[in-house]
């Protein structure tokens, strides 16, 4: 006989309840805490009752099920984590009644009369390295907010910066701890020239002197928007200071990830990919994980979002809708800036790559440009998929 422990998961505490294929209640729905006491005390109940072949199931609700998830993986109890928005259909029902007492009972149904997979704990290798990416993502996330404001506060406190500095360079090093001791165009007029060129001559500036003299010229040109005692000018100090602290815990990031995916199998065969270099082939591993998990194509897209969403009303149907976007949308970015890389260099390159072959494809078709790119994303996921399974045989 199952058994079933369905657990309605919540921020720091659960919903439980034990119940038997047969329809028994064996432990009422009860409310506990995650904390180890809870779980320790609900381990022992469980004991009590003597029972066999008991599996877990829970809703995967972000981060909030992972403490309860651990606990029932370190003691050995068959886990099932599906997705809450599965489950949700499965609740409806006519009076629009939800508790979570009921959602337990919900979830054990379900768990009679559907299969499900059995959560494997993925290797330590590829929980560390999806840490790290999700880092490397958030990161970046933080440093276009910061740039963004720091560029409308450049404007505001010095605008030739954005000449002096051009493009990315604005973003270099040198510029931003330059920018940092000197937020303001009166700050540079005050300074004497000397004093300007012996910070890039010990920076290792090619060009200090020049470039001293050039500063110090538009300095003196300059009209602000602001004055140099304005609170907006230590702001900028601090930006920039915040810009090249995030810069290098990002390159830092970058070279742990490479390390650790260089211990995967699966590192050889993607980065040897046209177009995807190290860093690309690592961040593709991190999301994707234990590649052969996936059985097909179709349970790989689906994942990565890339899957096209089906409408139907009456005779009509479209199978080649947009996408649906509901995977690993890390994933999904990474896959399409690989694929404008890899279209981009075969083009400048004069390399024929069937990723651009089939993107060319797509264009005389009469595709827009991403739908082209999204197309190629779908391809260069089936050459993964390929290569990964090809390792295992």
């Amino acid at each position: 006989m199952q058994n079933c422990l369905a657990i309605d998961v919540a921020k720091g505490k659960s919903m439980v309840s034990l119940i038997s294929s047969c329809g028994e209640v064996l432990i009422n729905p009860c409310e506990i805490n995650h904390s180890i006491n809870d779980f320790t005390n609900l381990l022992n109940r469980i004991n009590k009752l003597k029972l066999d072949n008991i599996s877990v199931i829970m809703e995967s609700t972000g981060i909030y099920h992972r403490p309860i998830e651990r606990f029932f993986l370190e003691n050995n109890f068959k886990v099932y984590t599906i997705n809450a928005l599965y489950s949700k259909m499965y609740k409806r029902n006519l009076r629009k009644t939800k508790t979570d007492k009921l959602d337990c009972i919900s979830l054990a149904e379900l768990f009679f009369t559907t299969d499900f997979k059995q959560y494997i704990k993925p290797d330590e290798l590829y929980l560390n390295m999806n840490a790290l990416s999700r880092q490397y993502f958030a990161l970046c996330d933080l440093c276009t907010n910061i740039k963004n404001r720091y560029k409308n506060l450049i404007y505001l406190c010095f605008p030739e910066y954005e000449i002096i500095f051009k493009n990315e360079m604005i973003y270099s090093n040198i510029a931003l701890s330059f920018i940092e001791k000197y937020p303001h165009a009166d700050i540079i007029s005050n300074t004497r020239i000397d004093v300007l060129q012996n910070f890039f001559k010990k920076n290792n500036f090619r060009y200090w002197k020049r470039k001293a003299c050039i500063i110090k010229e538009y300095a003196l040109k300059s009209y602000p928007s602001v004055n140099m005692n304005d609170e907006l000018v230590s702001n900028l100090s601090q930006l920039a200071r915040l810009i090249n602290q995030y810069q290098k815990e990002i390159e830092t990031i970058k070279y742990k990830l490479v390390l650790l995916a260089k211990k995967s199998k699966y590192f050889e065969s993607i980065n040897s990919i046209f177009g995807i270099g190290e860093f690309t082939a690592s961040i593709i591993i991190s999301e994707l994980g234990n590649i052969n998990r996936f059985n097909n194509i179709k349970e790989l897209t689906a994942y990565c979002g890339l899957d096209p969403s089906i409408k139907q009303s009456g005779k009509s149907i479209d199978i080649h809708g947009p996408i649906s976007k509901s995977g690993n949308k890390y994933l999904r970015k990474i896959l399409f800036v690989s694929c404008l890389n890899i279209v981009r260099l075969s083009a400048k390159c004069h390399i024929e790559n069937d990723i651009e072959i089939y993107y060319r494809k797509k264009r005389n078709e009469g595709k827009h440009h991403y739908a082209a790119i999204i197309a190629c994303t779908t391809k260069l996921l089936r050459k993964i998929l390929a290569l990964s399974k090809q390792l295992d045989k």
